[in-house]
């Protein structure tokens, strides 16, 4: 062997029905609780099925061998009374862990510049942690500028203990009441990861 790399084939397609339990299967096997906590928090099912509901262009796949090994999901945002008008939010992208060295990341991001750039997107829009070296390298390769520094913020919220009154002696028993308690949920961070696709996606452009 001369030490090449074998070339892969790669359909990079706009993303299937089919494909939603796939790539969400995938994100869940790069986003995790050990190495992206937050990401961990805010990727879930609806993240793909939202996406793809309300923005089936700019969701998009690479498949190889006719199996799904990376993705992207993205939005855009019109700001009217601004000069750029239409942004590009790129949200989530990822890449199996055998391909991140396959360039997977940056065909499925020049792809889905493609489509922005057809909508009339003059900004594309990524966001990350300040910790995720590797994802911003990457951003920075494809020409991104950072503009500042991200912050996440998180609080855990605890469930208080609720004491039900005892009605009074002469109140009478109408109706039997039970006091209902919420079960509290902690939303972490915003649905803006962008990041975790990146450092996943460890390519050189």
């Amino acid at each position: 062997m001369n030490g090449r790399r074998r070339r892969i084939d790669v359909t990079v397609r706009q993303m299937e029905i089919d494909d939603l339990s796939v790539a969400y299967r995938l994100g869940e096997s790069l986003f995790t609780s050990e190495e992206y906590p937050i990401l961990y928090r805010t990727w879930d099912p609806y993240e793909v099925t939202g996406l793809f509901t309300s923005d089936p262009e700019f969701c998009l796949v690479a498949e190889v061998e006719d199996k799904v090994v990376g993705f992207v999901l993205a939005t855009t945002v019109v700001k009217e009374g601004t000069a750029w008008k239409r942004y590009g939010y790129l949200e989530w992208i990822g890449v199996a862990e055998g391909f991140q060295h396959a360039r997977l990341g940056l065909r499925l991001y020049r792809r889905l510049e493609e489509r922005f750039r057809e909508e009339g997107v003059r900004m594309i829009i990524a966001d990350t942690v300040i910790e995720n070296e590797k994802a911003i390298g990457f951003f920075h390769r494809l020409g991104f500028t950072a503009t500042g520094r991200h912050v996440w913020l998180a609080k855990t919220l605890r469930r208080e203990d609720s004491r039900e009154e005892k009605p009074e002696a002469v109140a009478p028993k109408a109706t039997n009441r039970r006091s209902t308690r919420r079960e509290l949920r902690v939303a972490q961070g915003a649905t803006v990861t962008l990041p975790a696709g990146e450092e996943q996606v460890n390519d050189e452009p």
